[in-house]
């Protein structure tokens, strides 16, 4: 009987899931390195996009927002933690690039609509949100759903996020 060697698997790569559903994409994906991000980024085709999940905290790729600059496109970097929105909350952390300048925002949750747009919002913050679209990310200077509808979207978004870490979906 020969034993096969198992690949070393993380089940933290199953939240890619969530923006690769909400922004419909059907092109081509591809992985992407760099120093400032964890392995197995990926890529979405020519919309300047990159999105990778790592379990570790802060301090851990504080510096993510440099690989904006050296990929030359937008970054969302997951932050899932050991347990994610079990004991964990998921945080994303943005950088995205203007043609004046490079935005970078921290601790941002997801937020899904009814409708199954993925947006990225501060907490408790009427402020700027980011919606995922199959362009890649599009900054909203106000958002556009009021506060209970804030709060249920990230509702869903988490009931989600422990469905795909779990596998059930």
């Amino acid at each position: 009987m020969k034993l096969q060697k198992a690949k070393k698997y993380n089940p933290a790569l199953r939240l890619l899931a969530l923006p690769l559903v909400a922004m419909a994409w059907a092109g081509p994906i591809r992985t992407v390195r760099s120093s400032h991000l964890p392995p197995d980024a990926i890529a979405f085709g020519n919309c300047k996009l990159v999105t990778a999940v790592t379990q570790a905290d802060e301090p851990l790729f504080s510096d993510f927002s440099n690989a904006a600059d050296e990929l030359t496109c937008d970054i969302v970097l997951i932050r899932a933690g050991l347990s994610p929105e079990q004991d964990n909350p998921v945080t994303v952390d943005v950088a995205l690039r203007t043609p004046a300048e490079l935005l970078v925002k921290h601790a941002s949750h997801f937020v899904e609509r009814a409708n199954g747009e993925l947006w990225l919002c501060a907490d408790r913050s009427s402020g700027p949100a980011m919606q995922l679209t199959g362009r890649g990310l599009e900054l909203h200077i106000r958002q556009p759903f009021c506060e209970e509808e804030r709060a249920d979207g990230a509702c869903r978004a988490a009931a989600q996020i422990i469905r795909l870490w779990r596998g059930l979906v």
